[in-house]
């Protein structure tokens, strides 16, 4: 019986495998599908597909990104911690990249290289650097991202002569710029602890098409050390700055983010905030982080701007003190500077000092934002200024549709009661809701720099 049980699961075993498709489907996509079903996989994950078919052992050295990741190079370090010597140890790291770059077939659009070893020769990275620049440009690259932990003038490379459209380089050295054509079609840059080697602060690179410069803790490095006609978007993040900071030349700008980690000690007759938005007059998106509010509100603030920002609508102020009148008084030039604002988000210091009790924002009624949907206030403590904010929103936007309110840890248990009041406040829509959120983790990259370096 037991015999005849195992017979019959024989063929029941033998009726299933014979049904199952005998076709490999996906060896049957054409290569550019496999390309970029590669292409979503981690390199290392990507390169061990070798091994599943004949059709299969190839695949990989066709795909046109190589990322080698943090933790990429954090699993070969981990098979050389038997090796003392950090030349050793680096001449194994760039071994097996090379091995890679001579395996692979295809053209390169993207090469992204990261490493936080500190045992290491970084000089030796740096010679085979050098050496992939003239394989990047025949492979035609597009994109390269390369981060270093270790400055020096020898870790300077001819980026130049490569036809990159995106460049990202962090904690590396800029090399002059030479004396023709600086990467004409570079569209992204994005330096992040870099300097430059050039003699004088007044060297000008030239990026005929650049649309967007993000300059992260670039000591030596201005904005006006670019020509960039077409710049659209500009990030900054300096730990200081001075009265003298201009973006003359800089009228295009349609993004401009700005965070400063160090409190401006210049003080100035000239309102900060006229100047620096006097530039600006095609804003669409203003972000404003850190410490730079307080260097906006400077020299006081206006009712409004003496030249209006009729294209901003993305307003993103954080790091704001509501117990400073000068820095309230800057937000609200902001707000009615910008009849066609769309979007307003605001975050407060986290400190608690003195209220400013008797705050009014007696004007509010000749104030009317007519297009404004959507406003987020985060670390809300109910200090008087914060609540004459929230009356103002409401009771001048027709449009408003939701105010989501983030309450500070003090008031956290005492949050639907402090809801419930603010909904009794005038409002100016019929439709508006108010809402209390938790803090999204969502935030764009120049947001998570302030976040790290902060």
């Amino acid at each position: 019986m037991a015999e005849s049980n195992r017979r019959k699961g024989r063929r029941v075993k033998e009726d299933i495998i014979r049904e199952l498709p005998q076709e490999d489907i996906i060896s049957e996509l054409p290569q550019h599908l496999r390309e970029t079903i590669l292409g979503l996989l981690p390199l290392r994950d990507a390169v061990r597909t070798s091994v599943l078919s004949r059709k299969w052992r190839h695949c990989w050295t066709t795909i046109p990104h190589l990322i080698f990741e943090h933790e990429f190079v954090d699993r070969i370090m981990d098979k050389l911690v038997r090796y003392d010597d950090p030349e050793m140890k680096a001449c194994k790291l760039v071994s097996v990249i090379n091995k890679i770059l001579k395996l692979h077939n295809g053209p390169i659009h993207k090469f992204s290289f990261s490493f936080c070893e500190q045992d290491l020769d970084t000089q030796i990275i740096h010679d085979y650097i050098d050496q992939w620049i003239p394989l990047f440009s025949r492979k035609g690259i597009k994109q390269l991202a390369l981060e270093d932990l270790e400055l020096g003038e020898s870790s300077a490379h001819n980026f130049f002569s490569l036809d990159l459209t995106q460049l990202k380089l962090i904690n590396f050295w800029l090399p002059c710029a030479p004396t023709s054509g600086v990467f004409p079609h570079l569209t992204n840059l994005e330096l992040i602890q870099v300097e430059h080697l050039a003699a004088s602060g007044q060297q000008i690179f030239d990026f005929p098409v650049l649309e967007k410069l993000t300059l992260i803790l670039c000591d030596g490095l201005l904005p006006t050390n670019f020509c960039a006609p077409k710049l659209r978007c500009l990030q900054q993040l300096r730990y200081d700055i001075t009265s003298e900071y201009s973006l003359a030349g800089f009228g295009n700008l349609t993004e401009y983010s700005f965070g400063l980690l160090e409190e401006s000690r210049t003080w100035t007759e000239i309102s900060n905030v006229n100047k620096v938005l006097g530039s600006l007059p095609k804003i669409e998106k203003f972000y404003i982080a850190i410490k730079f509010m307080q260097f906006l509100a400077a020299g006081g603030s206006p009712k409004t701007l003496s030249k209006p920002l009729p294209f901003l609508k993305i307003l993103n102020i954080s790091n704001i003190c509501f117990n400073k009148l000068s820095e309230v008084s800057c937000l609200l030039c902001l707000i009615r500077s910008a009849p066609n604002l769309c979007k307003l988000s605001i975050s407060a210091e986290h400190t608690i000092e003195d209220d400013l009790e008797k705050y009014q924002i007696e004007d509010s009624e000749a104030c009317t934002m007519d297009n404004l949907e959507i406003v987020t206030l985060s670390d809300f403590k109910g200090l008087t200024a914060e609540l004459e904010l929230v009356k103002f929103l409401l009771a001048s936007s027709p449009l408003l549709k939701t105010m989501f309110i983030h309450f500070s840890r003090a008031l956290r248990f005492a949050a639907s009661k402090r809801l419930r009041e603010l909904l009794q406040y005038p409002k100016a829509s019929s439709r508006v809701q108010i809402k209390q959120h938790l803090v999204s983790d969502d935030m764009d990259d120049f947001g998570a720099y302030c976040l790290y370096y902060c």
